[in-house]
């Protein structure tokens, strides 16, 4: 319960008390009244009824006539009853002010009572209220002689209706006065415990990992205290944050990027490469440059040192530019003279264009610096290579290519690019089998297992999927979505996988956590986004703890916006979402901030590639946003050490199903 009901709560229990106390006191007060009055009243009608009795001249006649009546008469008290005794008897009895009249003597008694109900007020008021009265009493003489005794009880028929009257009105009162007290201490609350929403709204930034400061000071002194703590620890987190991405930035910039060009250098390219040329995510390949600066002594000779580094700056520059067609391009510089650039998803023409881009933009780089064609040309081998390649292989096959272009007359360029072997399947073929495939929903499940070594606990099952055929012939996750994206299918194979995935947990899955990477081309098409909504609203809940989704690094730090997106579609529906392919490529890490995945998952080769500081600074990173670190593509035991001495457990590999 919140701060704001407990006082609420509190406050108005101690408002309505002290009414309700009030409100008790003056009913007590007015019934109290009312009886000292009925008594009053009663006394004073008593004396004028006996006085009027007393002094009736014929009245005594009469009364000593009966007196000296026979003791043998037959007559009834009531029958011996003077007519005036019962005149003036009856005629105070109609004035509505009894319940009672008794006139006893020694020979008669006459009495008149009141035995009809109290109409006009509630039975359960009265059994409230219980008005209790004693009768009054009082002898009547004449000339000092009794006569007899008269008798009366007040009518509090009057007095329940004039109390439930100040009842109900009290009620009212009661309920207006309430009513307002309640409204002023809502609005009073309201503004005095406005600056805790801040400071509750500064908490919960902070445990989403939210770097916020509050800078409207509260009045009330515990809050100040308490924001005042609160702004100091954010401060020092976002510091920490900040030096430690400073550190690895430094780092990066150390181990992977050329002093001169500020291009990546071949440590990162060989890191990067087995990524880059991987199926997943491509269509049918792509293309590698490989560039050959020639006259590179004569450039410095000419240029001098400092001139020379600004030529070469403006050289990869000028790469860098060219190449900018995918998030997942890479340029780097292997060597002092070759430079190499990765072009994933490019087709062979639209690379062939780029590279005499890059040969017109560098004529007139030469240009600028007065250097001479003669002394200074560049040479580029192109090679289309397939998404199963090896490094090695594609080294040199770029490396051919690279040499038939400078043994080329006629071309700086030149593309190699090797027969394609006949498709298994025809473009129409794969349609029909993806259709049939979404369709039947014949997909059959993989699962990769990511575990703490440490604890020998299962993080989860990382998601792929097969298409089988009814003729038992079967497509893995390689063969199959290359030709999905390029037909454009890959959209309707996921929505369609997850639908299957979402009823294949109701039935066999139950209680285990696992994780789906969604592909670029997935996330890039808009329509997925309500599509993936309305698959969400038809899933039972306990799903979605257990589901987590995948970007990949390089779309999560170029396509941000769009990520934060599915981040908070993910949030709503109570699933998570983490970051594969980790690299720390990106200029800026205020991403991670912004995206807050639940993980990141980072190759071992990067990993151990990095120094010790540079880990302990990701870790920082990951540590301020309350990320884990999980190494992918773990291998072999002597991997596994090397990460624990990186106090790294979190693994997924071949050799994880052996641990």
């Amino acid at each position: 319960m919140t701060l704001f009901k407990q006082m609420a709560i509190a406050v108005s229990l101690l408002i309505l008390a002290i009414l309700a106390a009030v409100m008790i006191q003056n009913y007590q007060t007015a019934k109290k009244d009312m009886i000292e009055s009925l008594y009053q009243m009663t006394v004073n009608n008593i004396s004028s009824l006996s006085s009027t009795l007393a002094e009736n001249a014929n009245k005594a006649a009469v009364m000593k006539s009966i007196l000296n009546a026979t003791p043998n008469d037959k007559t009834t008290p009531e029958d011996k009853t003077p007519a005036i005794v019962k005149s003036i008897i009856d005629a105070a009895f109609d004035s509505g002010y009894y319940k009672l009249i008794e006139f006893k003597t020694d020979t008669y008694t006459y009495k008149q009572v009141d035995n009809e109900p109290i109409e006009g007020v509630p039975t359960w008021f009265i059994k409230l209220s219980d008005i209790q009265i004693e009768p009054i009493s009082t002898e009547v003489t004449h000339n000092w002689m009794q006569i007899g005794k008269l008798t009366v009880l007040g009518d509090i028929t009057l007095t329940y209706k004039a109390l439930y009257k100040i009842f109900i009105n009290l009620l009212y009162l009661f309920a207006i006065v309430s009513l307002i007290s309640l409204t002023l201490l809502a609005v009073m609350l309201h503004f005095i415990l406005k600056p805790l929403k801040r400071v509750k709204h500064q908490a919960e930034a902070i445990l989403n990992n939210e770097f916020i400061i509050e800078e409207k000071e509260p009045y009330t002194t515990e809050f100040k205290d308490v924001s005042n703590a609160m702004n100091s620890m954010v401060r020092r987190v976002k510091e920490i944050f900040k030096q430690a991405t400073e550190a690895v930035k430094r780092n990066k910039e150390l181990q992977y990027n050329d002093p001169v060009t500020k291009l990546f250098n071949r440590r990162y390219l060989m890191i990067k490469l087995p990524e880059l040329i991987s199926l997943e995510g491509k269509t049918d390949g792509g293309t590698i440059m490989l560039l050959a600066l020639d006259g590179a002594e004569h450039i410095n000779q000419t240029l001098g040192r400092q001139k020379a580094d600004e030529f070469f700056y403006a050289l990869g520059a000028l790469f860098k530019k060219a190449a900018i067609t995918d998030d997942d391009t890479i340029t780097a510089r292997v060597n002092g003279t070759e430079f190499i650039i990765v072009l994933p998803n490019t087709k062979k023409d639209e690379a062939h264009h780029i590279a005499q881009n890059i040969i017109q933009n560098f004529t007139q780089l030469l240009e600028r610096y007065n250097i001479s064609q003669t002394q200074s040309n560049l040479n580029i081998g192109i090679y289309r290579y397939k998404a199963d390649i090896s490094v090695a292989d594609l080294l040199t096959r770029v490396d051919t290519a690279l040499l038939h272009a400078k043994n080329d007359e006629n071309s700086s360029v030149y593309l190699y690019e090797e027969s394609d072997e006949e498709s298994s399947l025809t473009k129409t073929q794969w349609r029909n089998l993806f259709e049939q495939s979404i369709q039947n929903a014949s997909f059959k499940f993989q699962f990769t297992p990511v575990k703490d070594i440490q604890t020998k606990q299962l993080l989860h099952n990382v998601v792929s999927f097969e298409i089988f055929t009814d003729d038992e012939r079967s497509y893995n996750y390689n063969s199959l979505i290359a030709p999905a994206i390029t037909l454009g299918m890959t959209s309707e194979l996921y929505l369609a996988v997850l639908k299957l995935l979402f009823d294949t947990y109701n039935t066999k899955l139950k209680h285990v956590n696992y994780a789906m990477k969604l592909p670029k081309e997935f996330l890039e098409d808009e329509d997925n986004f309500d599509k993936l909504m309305l698959l969400f609203k038809k899933q039972k809940k306990n799903n979605h703890k257990h589901l987590c989704f995948e970007v990949a690094d390089s779309f999560a730090s170029h396509k941000t916006a769009t990520v934060l997106g599915y981040v908070d579609l993910f949030k709503k529906y109570g699933f998570t979402l983490g970051i594969h392919s980790y690299t720390a490529s990106a200029s800026d890490f205020s991403y991670l901030k912004d995206i807050n995945p639940k993980f990141i998952k980072v190759d071992t080769q990067f990993l151990l590639d990095q120094s010790q500081d540079a880990i302990n600074n990701l870790k920082v990173i990951t540590s301020s946003l309350d990320i884990e670190i999980i190494a992918t593509g773990v291998k072999t035991e002597e991997d596994v050490q090397m990460l624990r001495k990186y106090n790294i457990y979190k693994l997924q590999g071949a050799i994880v199903d052996t641990i």
